[in-house]
């Protein structure tokens, strides 16, 4: 029997998953047929929305206004990453509602190595990104040397590599069998491996570390503030304006939250049932099944409203994605664009 290959950042996306894993077969509860149909409605909303949000993003963040900030490759690369695994949920999507586009040889490698891919670059990024902002905020001695182009190049550059590394298993281990994208009889227990491997990857150890810098990011902008504010007593301060620096690590911080509101409660229900499978070898309730759908539309969401989140958090990005799609239809001059998210003095640390 052929075996689906679904990575768990994307199990549960087909109707046949659910039933091989529980057994149910047709006997489901109307709670689980209306989630599922909810689902069914929302995801070619999100994978249609959030391409078209993270293409405008991609944009901003790789103009020449942007593109010398560490961050913004950090968020660029991760847009680009976005929107390669919208475009795999929008794939199976389409498998769900009997368009058979993943039958194809090729679209089915291509399909399952992007589900895989883009949300190990996309996560790992999210957690570089705090890991920045920390040092940005706790340690800005440190900034000249580790905030830098050159050092995100150089992590980008790591991190395609070793996801590359890692998951290039579907070109060889998945196939078109009977109509089904599915794991080749004489590579199932591989594939098997690499699931577990990508819940370490991907679920785990991300979450641990995003637990672990997310509140010492929050301790650490408390304890400036404090110094801040103690600096300014007794000073009259008439531009309430944030910095640059302080616009910056805003942003980031809005993106680590983001993410941890968003993947956090998907990533607990993944880890219960991965655990209730490998130890007490026990499938997924029905009730497990809908907490779980309603936990991953809010998964796929933070693919999605990425752009939301830079527009009303980042006043630069702001700025230079306003100059950049609307300054024609305004009628108006373009003025002089920052050249960075980062202020001058940092600019020149930087360099």
């Amino acid at each position: 029997m052929a075996v689906t290959v679904v990575p768990l950042t994307m199990s549960y996306n087909m109707t046949e998953l659910f039933d091989n894993m529980t057994g149910y077969g047709g006997s489901e509860p109307p709670s689980y047929v209306f989630v599922r149909r909810l689902q069914t409605v929302m995801f070619p909303i999100i994978c249609i929305a959030g391409t078209v949000g993270n293409c405008l993003a991609v944009g901003a963040f790789f103009s020449k206004t942007l593109r010398n900030t560490s961050c913004c490759l950090y968020l660029g690369v991760k847009s680009l990453s976005d929107i390669g695994f919208l475009i795999s949920v929008f794939i199976i999507f389409l498998f769900r509602v009997r368009v058979g586009i993943m039958s194809i040889q090729g679209i089915c490698q291509i399909t399952i190595f992007l589900s895989y891919v883009c949300p190990f670059l996309s996560i790992w990024l999210v957690v570089v990104i705090t890991f920045e902002n920390f040092i940005r905020i706790s340690q800005p001695a440190l900034v000249p040397r580790i905030c830098t182009t050159r050092m995100a190049q150089m992590v980008i550059f790591i991190y395609i590599t070793v996801s590359l590394a890692v998951y290039n298993f579907p070109f060889w281990t998945t196939g078109v069998d009977y109509g089904m994208c599915s794991a080749l009889p004489q590579f199932q227990q591989i594939s098997i491996v690499y699931t577990y491997v990508d819940s370490l990857l991907t679920l785990v150890l991300p979450l641990v570390l995003m637990v672990i810098l997310v509140p010492l990011v929050t301790v650490s902008a408390l304890q400036a503030h404090k110094r801040k504010m103690r600096l300014q007593a007794g000073k009259q301060r008439k531009d309430k304006k944030a910095s640059p620096e302080a616009q910056v690590t805003r942003l980031l911080f809005a993106v680590s939250i983001v993410f941890i509101v968003l993947h956090t409660p998907s990533h607990s229900i993944r880890i219960k049932e991965l655990v209730m499978q490998l130890i007490y070898n026990v499938s997924p309730s029905f009730n497990d099944l809908i907490v779980h759908r309603i936990f991953e539309l809010f998964y796929y969401l933070d693919f999605c409203v990425s752009l939301a989140v830079y527009l009303i958090f980042g006043g630069n990005f702001r700025n230079v994605f306003k100059k950049k799609y609307f300054s024609r239809c305004n009628g108006k001059e373009k003025e002089k664009e920052p050249t960075t998210l980062e202020s001058p003095v940092s600019q020149r640390l930087i360099k």
